[in-house]
């Protein structure tokens, strides 16, 4: 009787029994801890580091749990968090005074803007967060991005080590774009080299979000800004088109670009390169967001410009759309759609990662 309650199922072997658990989708993490609560032998193959490898092998891109939410500096809004899985235990409390700048690599990056500019790097699953103090020059409107510094990592669950901070601004007056590259192994800044363009027009770029590919990180703040990170070199070059939009990743890893243009058609483009270089921007397809969203957001005429996209999910095929009663998940490769927030803030940091909740119990001593 002893053995029939410790394991249910004894003639299941431990290796279908995991096969079966990769098999759960990554974005419903409660349904990992349910099964964890079943039986030892099951807690003992949810808590195994191996398990945790081959399931992220198995599933390959991470899923988005949770969205940080970045307000209006000038209004003092802060950022927020609202959770998109079944179960995220560590869900981070609102932060009134702080700012979302970056969600990469299992961390998050908030700014804190006073007399001089703080960072601060959170792991959202444990709570775990570690300050930074700001650049030299100390600006006041700068974009940020946070990545993994582990080599050889696949940054999908590489939470507690080190990482790197990418800050990049632009003095307007001056026609100058600066930047620094931050590494939490030898906490020192390093200066990167700066581009001087008088003729170029800018926008507000406080928070701008970023895309990392291979080692390289892009920015929007009008123009595009690349900043190589082996070289600590920055370099610009055009939009697709003089228009609000985001940048992204798109198909085999390659930059890309979305924008919503003529009032409801979202149009994605790809920067394409040749043999000896860069040849330019592409257009892959065009996407009429009234087919997918609700039609409640096209009934009145005052709305007709108020699609933007809000956010992107890197690496993934997700993108957010605010509309004029809140956000939407739409992922472009299904043509799914879901609603996530009723919100107006004007950025979205989607957190992307896998999140094994027995895996994060045993490795805090829950189990024992």
């Amino acid at each position: 009787m002893d053995e029939l309650l410790e394991d249910p199922f004894p003639r299941l072997l431990p290796e279908l029994v995991e096969e079966v658990f990769f098999r759960i989708p990554p974005d419903e993490p409660a349904s990992l801890v349910r099964a964890s609560a079943v039986c030892k032998p099951w807690r003992r193959i949810l808590a195994g580091l191996g398990f945790r490898r081959r399931y992220r092998k198995f599933h390959g891109t991470p899923p988005v749990l949770g969205l940080f939410q970045h307000g209006n500096c000038l209004l003092r809004k802060g950022s927020r968090f609202v959770p998109t899985s079944a179960l995220f235990l560590a869900q981070p409390d609102d932060r009134p005074d702080w700012f979302a700048m970056d969600c990469r690599h299992g961390r998050a990056l908030f700014a804190r803007i006073r007399n001089t500019s703080v960072l601060m790097v959170l792991d959202p699953v444990t709570g775990q967060q570690r300050r930074v103090p700001s650049t030299p020059n100390h600006p006041f409107s700068f974009s940020a991005a946070v990545l993994c510094a582990a080599q050889g990592c696949d940054h999908h669950g590489s939470q507690g080590g080190h990482f790197r901070l990418a800050v990049v601004t632009t003095n307007q007056r001056q026609g100058v774009t600066s930047g620094w590259l931050y590494s939490s192994e030898t906490r020192v800044w390093s200066e990167l080299t700066s581009l001087h363009h008088p003729n170029v027009r800018y926008t507000n770029n406080f928070g701008a979000p970023s895309v990392l590919l291979g080692d390289a990180l892009y920015f929007n703040i009008g123009c595009i800004v690349e900043c190589q990170l082996g070289t600590l070199r920055l370099s610009m070059f055009d939009k697709p088109i003089d228009h609000s939009g985001r940048l992204m990743t798109v198909e085999e890893g390659r930059l890309g670009f979305a924008a919503v243009v003529d009032v409801t058609n979202l149009t994605l483009w790809s920067w394409e390169t040749g043999p000896v270089g860069a040849i330019g921007w592409a257009k892959l397809r065009v996407i009429d967001l009234k087919t997918l969203l609700p039609t409640c957001e096209f009934g009145l005429r005052r709305w007709a410009n108020a699609l933007v996209i809000s956010g992107v999910a890197e690496g993934t095929q997700v993108i957010f759309v605010r509309a004029r009663v809140g956000s939407y998940m739409v992922h472009l490769k299904s043509g799914r759609v879901r609603p996530v927030c009723a919100s107006s803030d004007i950025k979205i940091f989607p957190y992307v990662s896998f999140y094994i909740p027995a895996m994060e119990a045993a490795c805090f001593g829950q189990w024992q």
